[in-house]
């Protein structure tokens, strides 16, 4: 299908501007500097474009790639969390279907490649923790999370420290192998936020403010607004999302969190989903994140909660035939605990599967109206005027500077307006049923090109 407005033709947009301007630091969409997000997201597609040309098809592969190794190394966090494999293959088939990141993973967005990044980054600091030569390359793979969203980014500093706190008290111990690791960390990060800080002055306040906290305030993350985050989540994971809830409360009553283990993931939970719960700006693609933790925890809580009432039913049986003890050696056999395990898991994947099939997969191939005008306006040489909110599509399939008439001007941002101020040749593109505004007020115009949504038009 093709891109998608705003985010994933907003971001093939400037992945296509690095790879024409060669300029890979000072990124821009639509001859304006874009520095709402930090650049690793863009220059990924961007090699992609380098290797594979320029297309929807190679605006979407890295992150179709890395929703695939994600859910192989969700698989190797699990085993390193919990010691047991089927607890890492029940975590990576509930993290691969889980509608949105299905979804976000078939696009050209970022957030494929946050969830492989904060992934990589947990994976290597739990080998890090048994053996600290692998900090620096646990510092890299951080340095890519915060390169990819920032402050979401920095959400994983708590867990990681967490995680490496046993090595980090022995720090003299290891000085030259976490001296490299901080020093790999700021040459990889450092540059892109130093040279747009300089560059553009109101970096700090558009990036970190505007953009990473919503403009939030101190006291806000204070004060709980719980309904519509859990709500976004719920829809993003569906089946899941009671499942999660019940594992979270068993681990919790059962004490599960006194176990170093079951407290880092129970403390990832918190961290990643505690700064939705006190925001009203949520979407729902904002808590894919979320998907990490939720996954690891129905993986672990279900199969301990299974052992537990395995272990209960049978102490309460006692052997007085063969057909009773027969019984307790059943349940008791940890294959068969295992087999019902992973049988329930794939059952309430195929079914979610089932049910969201045809949300994410297309029956067929569909051209809308907004990128098919934007294909059509790019023959011409005139100034390009847009009278919508599709800009990146416009930018994108028109491959062609435009002006959103939103940002016109008071007295030009109706296509009347326009037409009215403007002496020099232009060709807009606006919804069908404003022409009729141009008739109504007599104003001459030529009609270039028109779809079932769209027209584009020019002054004589």
């Amino acid at each position: 299908m093709p891109l998608n407005s705003w985010d994933e033709a907003w971001y093939a947009s400037i992945a296509r501007e690095i790879v024409r301007n060669n300029e890979w630091i000072l990124l821009k969409f639509n001859n304006v500097p874009f520095y709402d997000h930090p650049p690793m997201g863009f220059w990924i597609m961007a090699i992609s474009y380098k290797l594979l040309g320029i297309s929807e098809f190679s605006s979407r592969f890295p992150s179709a790639i890395v929703g695939v190794l994600s859910m192989a190394l969700i698989y190797l966090t699990s085993v390193k969390l919990f010691n047991k494999k089927i607890i890492g293959f029940a975590a990576a088939i509930i993290l691969g279907t889980t509608v949105w990141y299905v979804i976000r993973v078939r696009s050209g967005n970022l957030d494929s490649l946050f969830v492989f990044f904060y992934l990589l980054s947990l994976y290597l600091a739990l080998k890090a923790k048994e053996h600290f030569y692998w900090f620096p390359l646990m510092s890299l793979t951080f340095g890519a999370l915060m390169l990819t969203k920032t402050l979401i980014g920095a959400s994983a500093v708590p867990i990681l420290f967490v995680i490496l706190f046993p090595q980090l008290i022995q720090v003299k111990k290891n000085f030259k192998i976490f001296l490299l690791g901080i020093g790999l960390f700021v040459v990889l990060v450092l540059p892109w936020y130093y040279i747009n800080y300089y560059a553009y002055s109101d970096f700090i306040t558009h990036h970190f403010l505007k953009i990473g906290t919503r403009n939030k305030t101190f006291s806000s993350y204070f004060q709980l607004n719980q309904e519509l985050p859990l709500f976004y989540l719920h829809m993003g994971v569906r089946k899941w999302y009671y499942l999660w809830l019940l594992s979270t409360s068993y681990l919790v009553i059962s004490l599960r969190f006194f176990k170093t283990n079951v407290a880092i993931m129970l403390f990832l939970n918190f961290v990643i989903l505690y700064p939705f719960l006190t925001t009203d700006e949520t979407q729902i693609w904002h808590l894919i994140p979320m998907n990490i933790p939720l996954a690891l925890t129905i993986s672990y809580g279900l199969w301990d909660l299974g052992e537990r009432l395995v272990c209960i039913s049978t102490g309460f049986v006692k052997a007085k035939n063969r057909i009773i003890i027969l019984a307790k050696s059943i349940l008791q056999n940890q294959a068969i605990l295992s087999g019902v395990y992973i049988i329930a898991i794939l059952f309430i994947a195929l079914w979610q599967f089932k049910i969201f099939y045809h949300e994410v997969i297309p029956s067929d191939k569909h051209i809308p109206d907004d990128v098919d005008i934007s294909q059509r306006v790019s023959k011409y040489d005139d100034r390009i005027f847009l009278d919508d909110d599709y800009l990146p599509i416009a930018v994108y399939y028109s491959d062609r500077f435009m002006k959103q008439m939103a940002f016109e001007p008071q007295e030009r941002k109706t296509l009347v307006h326009l037409f009215n101020s403007e002496n020099e040749p232009f060709v807009a593109i606006t919804r069908n049923w404003a022409l009729n505004n141009l008739k109504e007020n007599n104003i001459k115009y030529v009609l270039l090109e028109q779809n079932n949504s769209f027209s584009i038009v020019k002054k004589p």
